[in-house]
């Protein structure tokens, strides 16, 4: 698998640099360190990729019922009695 430069890995990736610099320092991407160059091999990058995705799943909520005062149940003039002609 090739090997990137930070700044080309940033352009393929379409990130930038302290996007790429979170993920090497807060979240653990493996680099490989050279002096002072650092690259990031496309197969570590997948692998961490994969470790790091989250699949977010909608539940479906039952409505909320708001409890009312006693005064405000029944139909008023007020806007509630206007809210509830509307439904």
């Amino acid at each position: 698998m090739p090997r990137h430069t930070k700044k080309a890995f940033c352009e393929k990736e379409s990130i930038t640099e302290p996007i790429l610099n979170n993920w090497i320092y807060n979240y653990g991407l493996p680099v490989i360190k050279i002096g002072r160059r650092v690259y990031i091999e496309e197969a570590d990058f997948q692998d961490w990729l994969k470790s790091h995705t989250k699949t977010i799943t909608l539940q479906k909520r039952e409505p909320e019922q708001i409890a009312l005062p006693r005064q405000l149940q029944g139909k008023g003039t007020g806007i509630l009695g206007k809210l509830q002609l509307a439904r």
